[in-house]
């Protein structure tokens, strides 16, 4: 009997304890969206992210390009993601003689605010693919690049001077309806557009014209915080749901894939303007129009909508608070002492993945020595783990007769 006491986890007694005397939070998590994301590209470069980090190609190689790599759906997972390569970079900062800052639950937002929003920015377009895309969709039987062509529609010669190719795309939606009407009169099936097709469109459009360019006109990124208030403002709620909370006329957007580049987004909402239009007449409302920047800041929301991801699975939480062993060092009986242990639940930074993202990145040199010293692998976060250990940790509150939220000295 006692050899199999010995064989006992030494944590069960301890995570009795805690599933005894928890209580959940009623708030729910909230993360702000951010309205300006490259607002992120200053902490990025002030805490020296970019002596390793590349940018689409611009910058050293010796982590992964950011720019091009995103393996990340949600800001949980983000923070999933810097937590399990923080040992290498810890590695590769002391070979660089790079000095390693804290940060800021503030500075935290930005950043992975601008880590998220790179997904947004198209890689430029291809004019031999937009060639294809503007013939196979029979574009010049109104519309004539470089002044050839049909005369039904406007010459395009003028998107030479645009840098953006969002505003083509919202020319095209708002001229979405009188476009219809002529292509059905003409015989035209209206074109269907994915993926990188506006994006080589405009590609496309620019290498034809032989117009000269006085000034380039510039679009502003967009800002997901605005682009809410467009998405209320046009009335796209009234037929949208964002995760069940809405009217379910049309798809629930919280459930699509939206993390994509601004003109796959663009592209999307102009093969579904036939239907929108559909819909919106039988209700009495108005198609809304866009200026080029409400176009920018309404995608750009779009593409945030996974931002926050939805709400965790506190019981795999509890799950994962004991299989990534997180509970040898954070969690201390009355009266226990421990060197760096933290109490995670209730702690106010555990509120946010934000705040426990900065928490985490500031205690980990800590935290690493503490996992070699006691023998233990250091956790891997993957997919949705961080989001339901958070959405654990938020969920208990273990009342020990003081303010969880302190440090166990020894």
């Amino acid at each position: 009997m006692k050899a199999m006491d010995e064989r006992k986890p030494r944590w069960l007694p301890f995570l009795a304890w805690v599933l005894l005397l928890s209580r959940a939070w009623a708030s729910p998590i909230v993360v702000d969206l951010p309205q300006d994301p490259l607002a992120g590209r200053e902490v990025f470069y002030r805490k020296q992210c970019g002596r390793c980090h590349a940018v689409w190609g611009q910058g050293p190689e010796l982590g992964p390009d950011l720019g091009r790599q995103h393996d990340w759906g949600s800001v949980f997972e983000l923070a999933g993601v810097l937590w399990n390569h923080t040992p290498q970079m810890i590695e590769k900062m002391a070979e660089q003689g790079v000095r390693r800052e804290e940060i800021s639950a503030g500075e935290m937002s930005d950043l992975a605010a601008f880590l998220y929003f790179l997904a947004f920015f198209d890689d430029p377009g291809d004019p031999a693919a937009g060639a294809k895309v503007f013939a196979r969709e029979r574009c010049e039987r109104c519309h004539g690049p470089g002044g050839r062509g049909g005369s039904v529609g406007p010459s395009l010669t003028k998107y030479k001077q645009f840098a953006s190719p969002l505003i083509l795309a919202t020319a095209m939606w708002s001229h979405g309806p009188k476009m219809m009407e002529i292509m059905a009169a003409q015989g035209i099936k209206r074109p269907q557009l994915a993926g990188r097709d506006i994006a080589d469109l405009h590609a496309f459009l620019v290498a034809e014209s032989d117009e000269p360019v006085r000034e380039m006109v510039y679009l502003l990124p967009g800002s997901p915080a605005r682009g809410q208030e467009v998405f209320r403002a046009k009335k796209c709620d009234q037929c949208h749901a964002i995760r069940g909370e809405g009217p379910q006329v049309g798809p629930d957007l919280g459930k699509s894939d939206l993390r994509r580049a601004a003109t796959e987004i663009a592209g999307l909402m102009w093969d579904h303007e036939p239907a929108m239009w559909k819909e919106m007449e039988k209700r009495g409302i108005a198609l809304p129009t866009f200026d080029n920047q409400e176009i920018a800041d309404l995608i750009a929301f779009l593409h945030f909508i996974q931002y926050s991801d939805v709400p965790g699975d506190a019981e795999k939480g509890k799950d994962i608070f004991v299989e990534k062993e997180c509970i040898f060092c954070h969690y201390a009986p009355a009266g226990a002492k421990r060197s760096i242990a933290r109490e995670l639940i209730g702690a106010e930074f555990v509120s946010s993945p934000l705040k426990l993202g900065a928490a985490m990145w500031n205690h980990a040199p800590l935290m690493e020595q503490e996992f070699k010293e006691r023998g233990l692998p250091w956790p891997q976060f993957r997919g949705d783990e961080m989001r339901d250990l958070v959405e654990y940790l938020r969920s208990q509150s273990v009342e020990l007769g003081a303010k969880p939220d302190r440090e166990v000295s020894q």
